[in-house]
């Protein structure tokens, strides 16, 4: 039976396709899961973890759609063209590579865009769930030929954002805080909708910009969408906008002062 005190949106079950290896059988000590062969014991759309061939997803039970899986070696192989405004917002489109941390990591998509271009990342998740698939794809990316050094540029916290924040600097701190909005645009993707029931909307957005202006050394820029108000109604300095979204830049120095270092 699942575990009767765990969350209604956290995961009911780890579902292996074959002989569960080590890797397999950690994830469902650490997150007290049942480890089944397969989810026709579930409820239809029952919240999921799967394992197969070594990859961690999160899906739901019957569902014809495929689970979802953090995969920084399939991000950074294909490296992607359209994310150039973050690129821009988080490096003021100067040659330079600040450490970066992502305060509020979620599934890693913006984090791989970023060490694709070169800088140090880590990555901030207290949702434990969430950071075992990001655990799992980081160990897919140790292990995957030629790109152990962009390995090494990227780390993961398990601690609350703004207690991470508290004690650990950067020279740019990032945010794409997940906040519940209305209207038919707001309608997410499958993976982020998983994402969503998983962890909920948050609701401490001054609380998160404040601690990462506290921690920033240079800037900090949080991810919006384009008809969305600043964060915690904070105005920014500046914003880079796209059809989308937009990125707020609230600048403490000048990012210059990096190249001349």
């Amino acid at each position: 039976m699942a575990n009767a005190s765990r969350s209604a949106f956290a995961p009911e079950a780890l579902i292996c396709h074959g002989d569960p290896p080590a890797e397999c059988r950690q994830v469902v000590e650490r997150l007290k899961l049942d480890l089944l062969t397969d989810d026709d014991s579930l409820a239809a759309n029952t919240l999921s973890l799967y394992w197969r061939d070594g990859v961690l997803s999160l899906g739901r039970a019957g569902s014809r759609e495929h689970p979802v899986a953090v995969d920084f070696v399939r991000a950074l192989q294909q490296r992607r063209q359209g994310p150039e405004l973050l690129v821009k917002a988080v490096t003021g489109n100067l040659s330079v590579k600040p450490s970066v941390i992502d305060a509020t990591a979620g599934l890693g998509r913006d984090t791989a865009i970023l060490l694709s271009r070169g800088l140090a990342v880590t990555m901030v998740e207290e949702n434990p769930v969430v950071c075992a698939l990001l655990d799992n794809a980081m160990d897919r990316l140790r292990a995957e030929p030629g790109l152990a050094e962009v390995a090494q540029r990227l780390g993961l916290s398990r601690l609350n954002a703004c207690d991470y924040l508290a004690v650990n600097r950067a020279d740019v701190v990032y945010l794409d805080p997940m906040f519940a909005v209305s209207g038919k645009s707001a309608l997410a993707k499958k993976d982020m909708q998983l994402f969503q029931s998983l962890l909920g909307h948050g609701n401490d957005g001054e609380a998160l910009l404040n601690a990462a202006l506290a921690s920033a050394d240079f800037r900090v820029v949080v991810k919006r969408g384009t008809k969305a108000p600043p964060l915690a109604g904070r105005e920014p300095g500046f914003a880079i906008k796209g059809k989308a979204v937009r990125f707020d830049v609230y600048p403490l120095k000048s990012l210059k002062q990096l190249v001349k270092a």
